[in-house]
């Protein structure tokens, strides 16, 4: 079972400070929300996040939109043969079940995890496909204990994909970690968990193409699409 982390994640709520902008108060009428119930989105809110802290990492929650689709659409999520978590930088955790079909469309996505955040999951009653709650990576890493931890950024050792992943597929509960915030590096809060941390690419790469690679090259390494293709087809009812 692959564990896969997207870690420091740029979903947030819109801060209170910024709850006055005209940016925020605009895109929020617009949306027949509050200001304090959308999600800080650097296309509409750049002018509004110049004043707050850290803000070259934060109002990017198009990053793990896409890094979701990219890896619940994969055969490893239709056979269910991985776990997914994000974690956010406000020590929030989503769990988001492998059976998870998320909006294609960026708008539904957002009003979807704006629904998350305030309700705590999703649906709201039954089994959750995706459920928040307040949880630090280090937490997150206690929960998942894992056999072996593997980081993946710029600033790791230079390392081929398929031969840094039939390593990873050797271990019994891997877990992969993956930045969904777009400058910077992982805050040593985060780095320490890891037992490698690697770089599979000279430049960096964005998180969904990373994730895309990442499920591919595991699927790979342990023969998924041999499994798949001499299962017993499944007859329609």
């Amino acid at each position: 079972m692959l564990n896969i982390v997207l870690a420091e994640s740029s979903l947030e709520l819109v801060p209170r400070e910024l709850w006055t902008h005209p940016s925020v108060v605009a895109l929020a009428a617009r949306r027949g929300k509050e200001p304090g119930r959308i999600l800080l989105d650097r296309s509409y809110h750049h002018s509004a996040m110049r004043s707050i802290e850290d803000s070259a990492r934060r109002g990017r929650p198009d990053i793990t939109h896409l890094t979701l689709l990219e890896i619940l659409g994969s055969p490893l999520a239709k056979e269910e043969a991985l776990k997914v978590y994000v974690h956010t930088r406000e020590d929030r955790v989503i769990s988001v079940s492998a059976r998870t079909r998320l909006p294609r469309d960026c708008n539904r996505f957002y009003g979807l995890i704006e629904q998350l955040l305030e309700s705590g999951r999703v649906p709201p009653a039954g089994e959750p496909l995706l459920e928040v709650r307040k949880q630090t990576f280090s937490q997150l890493s206690e929960m998942i204990q894992p056999t072996k931890t593997f980081g993946l950024s710029r600033k790791g050792r230079l390392e081929p994909l398929a031969s840094a992943v039939t390593r990873i597929a050797r271990e019994g509960r891997p877990l992969v970690v993956i930045g969904g915030f777009p400058h910077g590096s992982f805050t040593e809060a985060t780095s320490s968990r890891f037992d490698e941390l690697i770089s599979i690419d000279p430049s960096g790469l964005d998180a969904w193409v990373v994730a895309s690679r990442l499920v591919y090259e595991y699927e790979r390494a342990i023969g998924l699409f041999e499994k798949r293709a001499h299962a017993p087809a499944v007859e329609p009812l």
